[in-house]
């Protein structure tokens, strides 16, 4: 718990936002004051940022796992629960990457080993 005091001012604020709702008038400091580096993890993960941090760094890292010519053809999509998708432009990209699956895989999990893919799923569109 904090231990500072409310200042007049806080009081003035406090008691008016309390006349503005409409509520009762209840303790001024009954909150811990926090710091906005110990939240950020608890508000990325509940505005479903935490997934999207990860694939940001797989998009960073596809081009050189799967080359240049699949990466003009590829983008990954969506990254949730262990399973990347990537959305495909042309079916023959989607055979070359079936063959390759197991290779982009295991080179996806040496170079983000903190992301944890399990497996990996092509879709065209």
């Amino acid at each position: 718990m904090n231990n500072r005091k409310p200042t007049a001012a806080m009081r003035r604020r406090h008691n008016l936002i309390a006349a503005w709702r409409g509520v009762e008038d209840g303790p001024l400091m009954d909150l811990p004051t926090l710091k906005v580096g110990d939240l950020a993890a608890q508000i990325m993960a509940k505005a479903g940022m935490a997934n999207r941090v990860k694939l940001e760094d797989i998009l960073a890292a596809w081009e050189e796992i799967v080359g240049a010519m699949l990466f003009r053809m590829t983008r990954p999509d969506t990254f949730e629960r262990g399973v990347l998708t990537v959305r495909l432009m042309q079916p023959t990209a989607h055979h070359a990457l079936m063959q390759e699956k197991g290779k982009i895989l295991k080179r996806l999990q040496e170079k983000l080993p903190a992301a944890k893919i399990r497996d990996v799923r092509f879709r065209h569109g």
